[in-house]
């Protein structure tokens, strides 16, 4: 206590100011007084969780910005440590793990979440305090509409000063520590680390670079991981899940496995020729055999997606081909579908909508949604928002590259504003572990050459083929003098196969398919022969 001797005087000062007790054990250390929360930084922890909560809305896309803003991986919750108070720290968790869909419910506002919560106490399933939650959640909503800016503020101007007020609740108290042991005798190094360390706190929250904690792999980390992958029994390691294509499953090693995804894949074509035929059939084939799949398009309605991908789904279902239920008389554009047809739809939704596959097996989950002409960065944030939500997302279908619109700040510099795009699309990737199939259009070098189109032929930039895995090019056979084309026949194009092919020769360059177009379904394959007595494409002949 004082060096060098025992201070009577100095230990009754300390009793007196409480900072030791007295008891039967003898003297013992009082706990420190925990600080007061700061009442900036609470302001705005209401603000930024009533201006998610308050309305009937589903307010989920604001969190994700939220997650976004602070820099958090799809795989990470929000830290209870932001929080100053216990009830917002609670709600605030609630939310997040609704966000990553770890509830029952998919909508996130106050009423869906005090429901889910009273639902949960009942059955037994929450055990922390209802009654702490509750009385954040009306101090929350009485906040939120109290008649001030608090819901109509701007989000992300809620997220900057939320941000800016934990930076300074984080630094400036730290600071004052420092100063105050400025006097004290001793090696300084001590003081620059915590500088240092308070300084990188408070910037990761302001320049959304938060993480739980730093990601530095080792030697020893690389020599665990594969051993314990080259050890694994051939019967437990993940098997790859097909596309339902044999002309792309040969270019990807037998198709995408969930959970280690990290490439783009390329699947480009003239207008019309059929690539997002190609690229919906691709879809439903992974959602068919077990992986969750989501398509987001910047050119077809959502309504127009969603009954290509039923019709998909009814074509395979019934086994045989048959005009009923295209995607044109799903959209209402075709034939009135009415008594047993009517009957028949009505039972493949129901089975469809519950994710069973024609099998019988459980089937992958399948989301889409329609983004006319949006960026690549508000695809991204999508796409990090919906993985967040659906950790067992493995694949993105992006329809398409070159209908997304522009970057703002690249100006008259196509170019550079597609290669930027390009890798984006391809940081998007690795960073949220998804195989992205980006469908792309070609430029008018790929209308006359003779031999077909290739690799060079990708409209704008070279960035999307140089980061691809794979890149097909689709274009429809040469037809010869006085003959009509064959409905539906395709030739695939193998641009690129960065891991080479399936098939064991020096070069399969070139494919045949058939499709029923009403049906984004495909009929035959030429590359069907390489997997003789394969039991993954069920009803696809061999061209």
């Amino acid at each position: 206590m004082v060096p060098g001797g025992f201070d009577p005087a100095l230990l009754e000062r300390f009793i007196s100011e409480g900072r030791l007790l007295e008891t039967a054990a003898g003297l013992v250390a009082a706990a420190l007084p925990a600080p007061a929360p700061d009442g900036a930084l609470v302001e705005q922890e209401k603000t930024l969780l009533a201006a998610v909560l308050v309305g009937p809305g589903d307010q989920r896309e604001r969190w994700g910005r939220f997650r976004r803003s602070i820099g958090l991986r799809f795989d990470e919750p929000v830290p209870g440590s932001l929080w100053s108070e216990p009830g917002l720290r609670a709600l605030a968790l609630e939310i997040d793990a609704l966000f990553r869909g770890q509830r029952d419910i998919a909508v996130l506002n106050a009423q869906a979440l005090r429901e889910d919560l009273q639902q949960r106490a009942l059955d037994g399933r929450f055990r922390g305090s209802l009654q702490q939650i509750e009385t954040a959640l009306a101090e929350l909503i009485a906040w939120g509409a109290d008649g001030g800016p608090h819901p109509e503020l701007e989000f992300s101007l809620a997220c900057q000063l939320f941000q800016s007020a934990k930076a300074r609740a984080l630094f400036y108290p730290g600071l004052r520590r420092l100063l105050a042991r400025e006097q004290v005798d001793g090696g300084i190094d001590g003081e620059l680390e915590s500088c240092r360390e308070l300084l990188n706190e408070a910037t990761a929250i302001t320049a959304g670079r938060m993480r739980q904690s730093l990601q530095i792999c080792s030697p020893a980390d690389a020599a665990r991981e594969c051993l314990a992958l080259a050890s694994l029994p051939a019967e437990q390691r993940p098997r790859p899940i097909s596309t339902g294509i044999p002309s792309l499953d040969i270019d990807m090693r037998g198709g995408i496995l969930p959970g280690t995804g990290e490439s783009t894949w390329v699947l480009a074509a003239r207008s019309g020729v059929g690539k997002t035929t190609v690229a919906i059939a691709a879809a439903m084939g992974m959602a068919i055999n077990g992986a969750s799949v989501l398509v987001l398009s910047c050119e077809l309605s959502r309504r127009a997606i969603g009954a290509r991908l039923l019709a998909h789904y009814c074509r395979r279902a019934t086994g045989a081909f048959s005009p009923r239920f295209s995607s044109n008389d799903l959209e209402g554009r075709g034939a009135v579908i009415e008594g047993r047809d009517l009957e028949q739809l009505q039972q493949l939704s129901a089975r469809f909508s519950e994710g069973i596959a024609p099998g019988g097996e459980r089937m992958g989950r399948v989301l889409y949604q329609s983004q006319f002409a949006a960026t690549v960065e508000q695809l991204a944030a999508l796409v990090e928002d919906c993985k967040s939500a659906h950790p067992e997302l493995a694949a993105v279908v992006l329809d398409h590259f070159h209908a997304m619109g522009p970057t703002p700040g690249y100006g008259s510099n196509t170019t550079a504003e597609l290669a930027a795009r390009a890798t984006a699309i391809k940081a998007l990737a690795g960073r949220c572990e998804l195989d992205v199939f980006v469908v792309a259009q070609l430029n008018r070098g790929a209308y006359g050459n003779t031999a077909g189109p290739d690799v060079s032929h990708l409209a704008g930039t070279s960035e999307l083929e140089r980061y691809a895995s794979a890149v097909w090019l689709i274009d429809r056979p040469r037809a010869e003098e006085f003959s009509k084309p064959r409905p539906g026949v395709l030739e695939v194009h193998h641009g690129k196969f960065r891991h080479g092919q399936m098939s064991g020769e020096d070069d399969c360059s070139r494919t045949t398919i058939r499709l029923d177009r009403g049906h984004c379904y495909l009929e035959a394959d030429e590359a069907r022969r390489l997997f003789t007595g394969c039991d993954l494409y069920p009803g696809v002949e061999c061209l």
